[in-house]
């Protein structure tokens, strides 16, 4: 598996810093649904390198979180509540 330290540094580095063509294209990534989740994430991992950083075509996709930000369910429900007005 893949370090706690190895993942701060997938976390940390920037976009501008790498090349596009050295990424891998998040597209090929292809993961067996029938495995268990564990072998998955370990499968997806080994094909993506930094799961934070990785293109979609000829697109670089820096992947971030904001720690304090509203849950997908919250989210959602000032989606809908807007949306119903």
């Amino acid at each position: 598996m893949i370090s706690s330290n190895k993942l701060e540094q997938y976390k940390s580095q920037k976009i501008s810093d790498v090349k596009v063509e050295d990424l891998k294209d998040i597209s090929s990534v292809c993961i067996n649904q029938d495995k268990p989740i564990a072998e998955r994430v370990l499968s997806f991992m080994l094909q993506i390198g930094n799961p934070y950083l990785f293109k979609v075509g000829d697109t670089p996709v820096k992947v971030s979180f904001v720690s304090d930000a509203p849950t997908l369910q919250e989210s959602m429900k000032a989606i809908l509540t807007k949306n119903s007005r």
